[in-house]
């Protein structure tokens, strides 16, 4: 009985998955029928997609075509998306719709589960062309789901190899908390020329990093938490673009960082009584942003002061010339979503006297001011211009394969998260 009830509950999450993910085809910028078959091959695939873009309408008219009217078909990238359950599903759907003619691609999304029972393979395919220009012209591309199951699984590689299209960069995008030692997930890496993930999505924090650092030998590593960062960096790297408060930089004493956390109460930290717990998935950003300062101004681990605990830790840092208290807290704010930052505050001392640099935000603004010597000046209110998703993937597709700042801020945080872990949770 037990057998039946997990089978059923398996086939009603697998079928939630298909409604989900099968919105690709009726999505307004869908141009052909989409195309669907159960226990197919990737011949029969492969095949479909070559005919998709020479095909014609019912009434001879043209369709979808390679070359020429209507609709022109324009690939830069192959993307290779996991999708674990039906959360995962809905958030692919509406990123890469929203991704729109800015990147096309070969999108091929995998269902993998190699305990499922039944054919080895289900897929469906939809083209999708969006406008550029207010003449008309149009760019094509299209969606490749992939239901896979039993051993085909566990060979993902040999599955959509044949579906790539070549002499074009390969991305994989893994939403959600990616299984590092999953011998699927290194097949996937190795056919990547960009793997691209969110540190906010990880269940450990300092593993994840850990394994991005060690990953970026072998592939670019392209983060959309550190992509939410940037509106951060710029402001903050504003306050120091004025030569008068540039002298202040080599004597920050004091970086205080606040995020927001999730929920009221519930989850906040890791249960104290796990032999291993690592710093909550919520800090991700904060502790990338700490890092990055810390990397651009050569800052080194000293001292634990505070371990992580409810949403806080607390470390001292070798400066240049002095030393710096480096605080993170998690706050509780229905204005900002959870893991988003609240608010970052530098302070410095100079040859005149303290200054402080503070970027507070509220919902979709932040007040940014300096205090030099007891003056307020900067005060200033600015719209904060969130990316969705579909932005911050579109930069992530484009950005340069080697981003130093980036791989010394992911060293960075491994460090501070590490060393905000209490003597007994590293033991």
């Amino acid at each position: 009985m037990m057998e039946t009830n997990g089978a059923a509950a398996a086939a009603q999450r697998e079928i939630a998955v298909h409604r989900r993910l099968m919105r690709f085809g009726e999505d307004e910028t869908t141009v052909a029928p989409i195309w669907s078959e159960r226990d197919t091959t990737i011949s029969r695939v492969a095949a479909h997609l070559s005919q998709l873009w020479t095909s014609t309408a019912t009434d001879g008219g043209p369709e979808v075509t390679e070359k020429g009217l209507p609709h022109a078909r324009a690939s830069v990238l192959n993307l290779i998306v996991t999708v674990p359950d039906a959360m995962a599903a809905d958030r692919v759907v509406h990123t890469l719709l929203g991704l729109g003619f800015r990147h096309p691609s070969r999108a091929i999304v995998l269902v993998a589960d190699p305990g499922a029972s039944g054919p080895a393979l289900d897929a469906a395919v939809s083209a999708h062309c969006h406008p550029t220009t207010d003449s008309g012209e149009q760019v094509c591309f299209e969606e490749v789901v992939l239901t896979v199951r039993g051993e085909a699984a566990e060979h993902l590689d040999g599955v959509v190899a044949a579906l790539l299209i070549h002499d074009l960069p390969t991305h994989v995008w893994w939403p959600g908390d990616p299984p590092f030692s999953d011998p699927v997930f290194d097949q996937l890496v190795e056919l990547a020329d960009r793997l691209i993930v969110d540190p906010s999505d990880f269940s450990d924090l300092l593993l994840g990093l850990r394994r991005l650092t060690s990953l970026r030998h072998r592939t670019s590593i392209g983060d959309l938490s550190w992509k939410r960062l940037g509106w951060w960096q710029e402001l903050t790297a504003q306050f120091f673009d004025a030569p008068r408060f540039r002298r202040y930089l080599p004597n920050l004493n004091r970086l205080s960082i606040r995020y927001a956390l999730l929920g009221s109460g519930a989850g906040l930290a890791p249960d104290p009584t796990d032999p291993t717990p690592g710093v909550a998935d919520e800090t991700a950003q904060a502790m990338l942003f700490a890092a990055w300062i810390g990397s651009r101004l050569s800052w080194k681990r000293y001292a634990t002061v505070e371990p992580f605990h409810d949403g806080r830790l607390r470390l001292t840092l070798e400066g240049r010339h002095e030393m710096v208290d480096l605080r993170v807290e998690g706050v509780e704010t229905d204005l900002v979503p959870a893991g988003e930052l609240v608010s970052v505050r530098l302070r410095a001392y100079g040859e005149t006297g303290a200054a402080e640099f503070i970027i507070d935000r509220g919902g979709d603004e932040a007040t940014v001011a300096s205090n030099v010597d007891g003056m307020t000046a900067q005060l200033r209110r600015v719209r904060m211009e969130l990316p969705s998703e579909s932005e911050l993937l579109a930069s992530t597709l484009v950005a340069d394969r080697n981003e130093p700042v980036y791989e010394s801020a992911l060293r960075g945080a491994a460090i501070a998260i590490s060393a905000a872990r209490s003597v007994e949770a590293v033991g």
